[in-house]
Order: structure tokens, then C-alpha cells, then sequence
């Protein structure tokens, strides 16, 4: 017995584990739809690729590309591994599937024939009559008769359960099938996609070995774009930095109002409270001039008396309770939760903006609607010497594209640096950054909705245009724009 349920919790034990473990896998039409975006955006790249390939002065531009490629091509191969996962498992179930149709099947055959040949035996009419006549009563025999159709019924019952089932085990076969011939196409997708990126890293290597030969052209191009990023940086640092002191003043301020408030409140509930004792004092003297009055007299005394002190008690406490300090310092989110002290969500038009922000996290609109990314966020190694480093994320467009807010927000600074302008926007305790453009047309201090136009893009190294987009957290931290997105 104890066998048995060994054996029993082992099945389900191992029946069970592939479905948790497809529970959590993305869909077919998740992985298709990953698959598709992923494939688009290797087009893209390729297609601009083949315009600056031969392009000595764009050899950065022309290893970043490669980069992106790689990195793509390597997202694409993990798609297909996990479509051969979801495949395995879905196999896996089925296969378990079909061979309990199949005992299934035995079982229900087996027991029908067993009802036939009993049935066969017993077919004569006199056992039939004999089986009628020897009941005991008219109603034991109405019974009988009953259970002799029942008999009949479910054997028709049970011969179309099992052709039922052997169409069900059909398609099941016929399912695993397909999803065998599923298996065997991912599977030479994934050695195909293998095999490109192969001739990727080959192309990165081409790359590399003529970085050699422009050393010195190439390093002048990084020292200029790690130029421009210190001074965007500090640009940026500074802008932060006196938005913050400005909000802190007018915090300052706002707290400043609300102590003169509360101490003009605390002086009128203090004057109450010293009235209401007065009164109760007068009342109490009262009631001791008149403790030689008669009987009516001293009761109305006592009754007022009582009022006085009760009135005297709650206006005290009234007061006592107000003189308790107060923390304008907490944030409370709407739900109720308790949130980490900021100068910017102090107000409730900032809190709210931080929420939405928040709340939108790898669901923002992207800035264009067109471009290519040409630099990632972070940090990207060309060769074993040479790095570049970023702190948002570049996309490669025509000149003049639009670029727009991707969440409502207020325009905290619009500034030159050197051929480019760029745009601050605070949402909260959050800020976003619009650098390389060509033209502004926001101000600073303006109210901006997701999708509403900030300005133009500028025309980028070698004569492309260029966009730079960054996201700055409650930290005054850049962070990877991409998980902020919502998916191309």
C-alpha cells in the first residue's frame, strides 16, 4: 500500500513539475511577437549598416551598429530556446496525455467486451422471462425491467465513450505531430541564427583589426564624445542642483506658512482654554457664595459648575493634543503607503506625477517614432583598448525628426551646449533628458503631456542625425532609458 502511494505522488510529482514550469513561460504568441521585434530590429540595423559600412569616419558608429547586432542576434537565439523549452514541455504533456488515453481506451474496450459476451450469454428469451417472473412483486419486476434498459443504455454509452476517445486520442497524435515538425523548424532556426552570429563576430573582428590602423582618428572621436558627456553631465548636475534649491526654498516657505498657521491656532485654542477655565472658576466661587442658599439654588449652582469644568477639560485637551508636534516631512501615496521624503513629491501635483511615472515603468512611449538605436546605455567595449561610455540611450534618425515628451510632466531647463540643446523635464522626483537637438519648442516652467513635441533633432557626427535620450531616478542617477520603454 505504502508502495502504491509512493508511486502515486511520484506520477504527480512529475506530471505536475512541466505544468508550473509552462504556467510561467511565456506564450507562443509572446515568443512570436519577441521573435518579430527583435527580427525588425536587426533589419534596421543591417539596413543602416550597408549605408556606412565603408565609411572610414564612421568606424564607431559602424561598431556600435555591430554591437547592437550582436547583442540582438544573441536575444534572438534565447527566443528560440525558449519556444524549444515550451516545445519540450508541451511534447512532454502530451506524450503523458496519450498514453493515459491510450490505458484509458484498454480499460473502457476491456470492460465493454466483457458486458457483450455477458450480454451474448444471456440473449435467450427464457432467462430473459425467467430473470421477469421471479420477482417477488409487481414493482420488483417494474424495476427489473428498468435495470435490463439501463443495461442496454449504458453499453450504447459506453461505445460511444470509447469511439469519443479514440478521436480524441487521434488528435492528440495528431497534435504531437505538429509539434514534433515545430521542434525540428526551431531547431534549425536556432542553428541558423547560430551560424549568423558567427559571421557577426567575424564581421566585429574585421572591425576591430582596422580600429588599429585609426588609433589615433578613433581616440579623437571618443575624447570628443566623452567631452560632450562631462559637460552635458555637469550642465545637467547644475540645473538639478538649483531646481532642488528652489524647491526646497519654496518648501521652506510652504512649511514657514503652515507654523505660522498652526501657532496663530494653537494661540486661539490656548485662549479658549484658559476662558473656559476662567468660567469654570467663576462658576466654582459661585457655587461657594451660594452654599448658604437654599436647596434649588446650590443644585443649580453644582449644574453649572459641572458644565464648566467638563467644557474647561475638552478645550484643554483640544489644546493639549494641537501642541503635539507635527511631521510635514511624511509622504503618503494614495494607497495609503508610506514613501521615502522627497523635495519634489512634497505637493500633490508632484506626488502624483512621481506615481505616473512610476506606474508606467517599460510602458512610456519612445521619444521618436522612428531611428535606429547607435548606443546603448552603459558602458561599450570596441576593442580590448578602447571604450565608450553612456549615459542614455542614442537613436540614429533623419535630421529634423520630432521628438516628444514620453510623460506629463514640467519643463525644468532649456540650455545650449556647443552645437546642440537639450531639455530637462521633471515628473516628480523623476527627470528625463532630450539632448542633441536642433530646435526647442518648450520653455522652461511649461506644463507637457506624454506625446506633446520638445523640439527637433540635430544633425549627429558624419552628418546623421542623432538623439539622445536619458532618465534620471529620485537619486539624481541616470538609468537604462530601455527598461523605462514600452516594447518597438
Amino acid at each position: 500500500m505504502n508502495l502504491l502511494k509512493k508511486n502515486i505522488i511520484f506520477f504527480l510529482f512529475i506530471f505536475c513539475l512541466p505544468l508550473a514550469a509552462l504556467a510561467q513561460q511565456p506564450s507562443r504568441e509572446d515568443l512570436n511577437k519577441q521573435k518579430q521585434q527583435i527580427q525588425k530590429e536587426i533589419d534596421d540595423l543591417n539596413a543602416s549598416l550597408s549605408k556606412i559600412k565603408n565609411d572610414k569616419s564612421k568606424v564607431l558608429k559602424v561598431m556600435s551598429y555591430i554591437n547592437n547586432k550582436i547583442d540582438a542576434r544573441e536575444r534572438l537565439i534565447n527566443n528560440i530556446n525558449k519556444e524549444l523549452r515550451r516545445l519540450d514541455d508541451d511534447l512532454y504533456l502530451k506524450q503523458i496525455e496519450i498514453y493515459r488515453l491510450r490505458r484509458q481506451l484498454d480499460t473502457l474496450k476491456k470492460k465493454y467486451a466483457q458486458s457483450i459476451i455477458y450480454a451474448y450469454k444471456n440473449q435467450n428469451n427464457y432467462q430473459f422471462l425467467n430473470f421477469l417472473f421471479s420477482a417477488k412483486s409487481f414493482n420488483d419486476a417494474i424495476h427489473r425491467i428498468s435495470y435490463l434498459k439501463g443495461y442496454r443504455k449504458r453499453r450504447e454509452e459506453e461505445a460511444k465513450t470509447i469511439a469519443n476517445t479514440q478521436n480524441v486520442l487521434q488528435k492528440n497524435i495528431e497534435q504531437l505531430n505538429i509539434t514534433k515538425e515545430d521542434k525540428k523548424g526551431a531547431l534549425q532556426s536556432q542553428n541558423e541564427q547560430l551560424q549568423v552570429l558567427e559571421q557577426d563576430k567575424q564581421e566585429k573582428d574585421k572591425v576591430v583589426k582596422n580600429l588599429k590602423g585609426q588609433e589615433k582618428e578613433i581616440n579623437a572621436q571618443i575624447s570628443k564624445r566623452e567631452k560632450q558627456r562631462r559637460e552635458i553631465n555637469n550642465a545637467i548636475a547644475a540645473a538639478i542642483k538649483r531646481e532642488t534649491l528652489e524647491a526646497e526654498k519654496r518648501e521652506r516657505e510652504r512649511l514657514a506658512k503652515l507654523k505660522a498657521e498652526e501657532d496663530a491656532k494653537r494661540k486661539r485654542l490656548e485662549a479658549e482654554a484658559a476662558a473656559a477655565k476662567l468660567a469654570a472658576d467663576k462658576a466654582k466661587a459661585e457655587l461657594a457664595a451660594k452654599a448658604k442658599a437654599d436647596e434649588a439654588e446650590r443644585l443649580a449652582a453644582e449644574e453649572k459648575l459641572r458644565k464648566a469644568e467638563e467644557t474647561a477639560k475638552k478645550a484643554a485637551a483640544v489644546s493639549n493634543t494641537y501642541n503635539e508636534s507635527t511631521d510635514h516631512k511624511t509622504i503618503v501615496s494614495p494607497d495609503g503607503k508610506t514613501r521615502d521624503y522627497s523635495v519634489f513629491e512634497s505637493t500633490a501635483e508632484g506626488l502624483k506625477l512621481s506615481i505616473d511615472f512610476e506606474t508606467n515603468r517599460g510602458k512610456l512611449p519612445w521619444p521618436v517614432n522612428t531611428g535606429t538605436i547607435c548606443g546603448r546605455f552603459g558602458i561599450e567595449k570596441l576593442s580590448i583598448s578602447m571604450t565608450v561610455e553612456r549615459d542614455g540611450l542614442f537613436i540614429c534618425l533623419p535630421v529634423g525628426t520630432n521628438v516628444k515628451s514620453v510623460a506629463d510632466g514640467i519643463v525644468s531647463s532649456v540650455q545650449n551646449l556647443d552645437e546642440y540643446k537639450f531639455v530637462t523635464v521633471r515628473h516628480g522626483k523623476y527627470v528625463t533628458v532630450y539632448n542633441r537637438l536642433s530646435e526647442v519648442n518648450v520653455s522652461k516652467g511649461q506644463k507637457v503631456n506624454a506625446g506633446e513635441l520638445i523640439g527637433k533633432a540635430a544633425i549627429g557626427d558624419g552628418g546623421e542625425g542623432e538623439f539622445e535620450f536619458r532618465v534620471i531616478n529620485g537619486s539624481n542617477k541616470f538609468v537604462n532609458p530601455e527598461i523605462w520603454l514600452k516594447s518597438r
